[in-house]
């Protein structure tokens, strides 16, 4: 999603726990371990920030020895900064995970399917706030949730740039939302959706009022790679749609939650 000009190794100091756990069995293992042989005080870091990925990282090493040829290992550092460059960009420079491209899909692709006047909103996943934003021209007030403190703490100054009084930032997971039971009129993610999708899915039903809705535009499209979170939400009676961003067309999906009493 980005480029690596502006990243380095050190920047994995900044990642918070969860961002850590997510490493095994996504970041390219050879690469990482060699990355850690020349650089044990990351490697100290990781373990101390994560105990989790203890296991991991000691076995990763053991299978890959170092190197001691400088260009092989710029090489790799180099990868291993390709493969984790949007979380670490989240929290080194979020101003530049603002201004990609896709966030400027027409907001119209929410209030066609609800009105938010005067509603109780609940962004999920929020980022840097670009939703949220747009959702509280109209809401009586927007939760902005978002795990990453970097970009909470980005959120609350781009809504005091705009002298926006009606959003409220927390911290929280999609799948463990601190807010109580039938809650919510609204909820809306955008670029966030199935990180732990089942759980995701039942916690949206819990936070949401009767006859509120809930609406997804993940960014998926029709191939088989999104085929499941496709097919888990249709099992939730989601309704689905295109909608357009900068790379193209993409899916988005909702529905009016209806619960018996």
């Amino acid at each position: 999603m980005f480029t690596t000009e502006k990243l380095e190794l050190k920047d994995f100091y900044l990642l918070e726990e969860f961002q850590i756990a997510y490493l095994p069995g996504w970041i390219p293992e050879r690469e990482f371990a060699v990355a850690l042989w020349a650089n044990p005080s990351i490697e100290d870091f990781l373990k101390r920030k994560c105990p989790v990925i203890t296991d991991f990282i000691n076995r990763i090493k053991k299978e890959n020895e170092p190197i001691k040829d400088n260009n092989e290992l710029a090489i790799c550092i180099k990868k291993v900064l390709q493969t984790c460059s949007d979380i670490l960009i989240y929290n080194k420079c979020p101003e530049v995970y603002d201004k990609l491209e896709f966030h400027n899909w027409d907001f119209k692709e929410i209030t066609s399917i609800t009105s938010l006047d005067a509603k109780i909103i609940l962004d999920g996943g929020s980022g840097t706030g670009h939703v949220a934003l747009e959702a509280a021209k109209y809401a009586r007030y927007v939760f902005a949730m978002e795990p990453v403190t970097r970009l909470r703490q980005f959120i609350k100054e781009k809504a005091k740039k705009l002298k926006t009084d009606n959003v409220y930032v927390i911290d929280g997971f999609l799948h463990s939302i601190p807010l109580p039971d039938n809650f919510i009129d609204v909820l809306i993610t955008s670029h966030a959706l199935g990180w732990q999708l089942k759980d995701e899915l039942m916690e949206f039903e819990r936070v949401v009022k009767n006859e509120g809705y809930i609406i997804h535009c993940p960014a998926t499209v029709d191939n088989p790679s999104d085929q499941s979170t496709h097919n888990e939400l249709l099992k939730y009676s989601y309704s689905f749609d295109k909608y357009k961003e900068a790379d193209g067309w993409k899916r988005k999906y909702w529905k009016k939650v209806i619960k018996r009493r």
